[in-house]
């Protein structure tokens, strides 16, 4: 019998929890941005999502107990955060690609 995608996603989260509730927390809110959040997305919001993605994408791989395709799923969630805000500030405020690219993560 073969389990749905979410629903093996949902047992990997809750797998997460159990093991480092902290760091799964991070992972579980990496999810799509609706319309409200990209509207008020500054710069500063775009540094820090590329800087979680950017953390979780070294950590995801020391994830033990995990399949592999859940924790890229989890890591591209991420990067997909930071591209929706990054192309709306691009769109809507105009920020060219440089501008938004000065700040560099800590």
């Amino acid at each position: 019998m073969s389990m749905s995608r979410s629903l093996r996603q949902c047992l990997c989260l809750m797998l997460l929890v159990a093991i480092e509730p902290s760091w799964a927390q991070d992972l579980v809110e990496c999810k799509r941005i609706d319309q409200e959040q990209l509207a008020a997305a500054t710069p500063e919001t775009l540094l820090f999502l590329r800087c979680r993605a950017r953390r979780i994408s070294y950590e995801a791989p020391r994830i033990k107990g995990v399949p592999q395709r859940v924790k890229d799923d989890l890591m591209f969630a991420c990067l997909d955060q930071a591209d929706a805000v990054e192309h709306q500030l691009r769109v809507r405020h105009g920020y060219t690609r440089e501008s938004l690219s000065k700040q560099r993560c800590e």
